[in-house]
């Protein structure tokens, strides 16, 4: 078995529209509703190939199960719009050997990275 790449990253979660408001409202994700066939609606899109997803699970139990990192040109002034927002902060924006970072939580208590690599 050889892996190639991630494809894919599904979120189930019983707060599925405060999941939704969070990736799309607040860090800009493009999520749309979507169907398919009889399975339950739920949103998602691309983000450089790799399709995001998420989907109402009513019975799950939340809690952090997942790690997240998005890259941004501005880690800084995303966070703060984060903070305004009232999203909790786990890590201030700080510089890293790999560049800068910062880290929150979502509605269901999973961590998400920013990240802005350093210029080539």
């Amino acid at each position: 078995m050889h892996v190639e790449r991630l494809d894919a990253v599904l979120i189930r979660s019983p707060r599925a529209e405060a999941m939704v408001r969070f990736y799309r409202d607040l860090l800009g994700l493009p999520l749309e509703k979507e169907e398919h066939g009889s399975d339950p609606p739920h949103w998602g899109c691309f983000l450089a190939g790799l399709h995001f997803a998420i989907h109402a699970a009513p019975d799950r139990v939340p809690g952090p199960t997942i790690e997240l990192s998005f890259s941004t040109p501005d880690v800084d002034g995303d966070l703060a719009s984060l903070k305004e927002a009232g999203v909790p902060v786990l890590q201030e924006a700080h510089d890293r050997p790999f560049g800068r970072l910062a880290a929150v939580r979502d509605p269901d208590g999973n961590v998400v990275y920013l990240h802005r690599y350093p210029e080539a």
